[in-house]
Formats: C-alpha cells, structure tokens, sequence
C-alpha cells in the first residue's frame, strides 16, 4: 500500500499534535524506493540553502516521462485527494474548520507547481538530499510556512550509514511564537524556545508528521556526527496557496 499511514497511526499532542510511524511502508515498498531513489537527477539540480540542500519537489517527480515509476507513483498518491482527505482524517480536531468537515476531490487541490492558480491548496511531495556537515546542524529550532496545514518526513537514509544524529526533534514553546528570524529559516529566538520534547531517530523507513495548527510548532533537526554520506528524506507538504489564506500570523524579522 502506498500511503505512508496506512497502519493508522494514533495522535500524539505532545507538545503539538504529531505521528511517528515506524516501518511506515511495507519493505518491498520502501526497498523499492530506496533502491530508485532518483539521486543522480537531484544531484544535478542547484543546491539550496548556500549549497548544503538538494530539493526536487512533485511537480518534476509526477511527469510522464520521470525516470522511477514507483517513484512517480509514490508522489501522484501523496499528492492526490485521496491523501489530502486521510491527513484531514488524522489531524481533523486541530484543521482549520473550514477544511474539517469536507471531502475534497482531485478538482479541488493540486500539486505545487502543477495546480492551477484557482485552487486554494496545494500539495507537494519532494525528494531531499542534505550534504554531510561536521559542524552545527541544518535545521536549528524553526516554524514552517503560516501557509501550510500539514508536514511530514520520511526517512531514508543508507543502509550502511554509521553516522549518529541527524534526529528530528519536536520541541515545547515558553510563550507564544509571534516574530521569528526569517532569513535564518523561520528560525525561533532562544527566548521561546522551550526545549526538546521528542527526538525522532534517523532511522530507515521512519515517518514523522506533524499538524502546523499554529506558530508554536517549533521543530529542529540534531547535529550530525561523524557524518561521510548524504542524508536523504522525503518531505510531504500540504498548504494553502500563497495569498488565500495565512494559517497564522507572525512578525517575519529580514
């Protein structure tokens, strides 16, 4: 089965509303996957974030002509209504109420990149490769767009990966999150910053999912040791389209 909680997982609200999924799709599945994973194309991009980031996003996975059929798949379903709707399903006590209470249809959402400029929310399923850095980490304690509804991450890193670190971490807010550091990332002031909750290993076929109900959903990823290979994930997104709809607002400091 395609769909990254098809073992149903519970909510957990602890600090925010979130899932961790363990061995999230069955091996052959993720196998198959790890085993195309279209690094060669997303090495050949521009790096982002001053050149430490590869991020390929749907709208080059979903074409006819991409070069994984599994992988063009796996971003059609995580894309789709269909999947929209189960996220919905999840997550429907802390959505916004206007999303609650409706099923949406493949006409009334569309991948970024793809979607027309009519529909109001977009998704997105993008490939990610991070280079290995000795030092620091590439995400200290941020929020993510006030556009989006939902994240989710799914690991893959290598099999024979000896690094340690690399952990998405969820943490507790001291006060309300209302201006952040925008060219650091939407990166929080330490005065906000309630420490970490919850530490989700870098481990094989591991998804993670949070609601981004509101400005306190504060998340980082731990400093890597020892690191000599690529990290590689996935990033599942859904949002509204820029200019709809702000999920909430923050003083975003340049």
């Amino acid at each position: 089965m395609l769909s990254l909680l098809n073992k149903k997982p519970k909510v957990e609200t602890n600090p925010y509303p979130h899932v961790v999924i363990d061995d999230a799709l069955p091996w052959d599945l993720y196998e198959q996957l790890e085993n195309e994973f279209p690094e060669k194309t997303l090495l050949a991009t521009e790096p982002l974030d001053n050149g430490i980031c590869y991020r390929m996003m749907s709208n080059i996975l979903l074409q006819n002509s991409f070069e994984s059929k599994v992988w063009r798949e796996f971003a059609e379903y995580h894309t789709s209504a269909k999947w929209f709707n189960e996220v919905v399903e999840l997550f429907k006590p802390w959505m916004p109420k206007i999303i609650q209470h409706k099923t949406y249809t493949e006409n009334e959402l569309g991948a970024r990149g793809w979607a027309d400029k009519n529909i109001n929310i977009w998704t997105d399923c993008q490939v990610v490769i991070h280079k290995p850095i000795t030092e620091g980490t590439t995400r200290t304690p941020h929020i993510d767009n006030p556009m989006e509804m939902f994240a989710g991450l799914l690991y893959m890193p290598y099999k024979n990966d000896t690094s340690t670190g690399g952990e998405f971490q969820l943490h507790a807010v001291k006060d309300t999150v209302k201006e952040v550091n925008i060219k650091a990332g939407r990166q929080i002031y330490d005065y906000n910053n309630g420490g970490v909750v919850k530490t989700i290993p870098y481990k094989r076929n591991t998804f993670v999912m949070f609601c981004n109900n509101n400005p306190n959903t504060i998340h980082s990823v731990s400093p890597r040791r020892n690191s000599t290979q690529y990290r590689r994930s996935v990033n599942i997104i859904g949002e509204f389209r820029r200019g709809y709809k702000v999920m909430y607002k923050i003083k975003e400091n340049k």
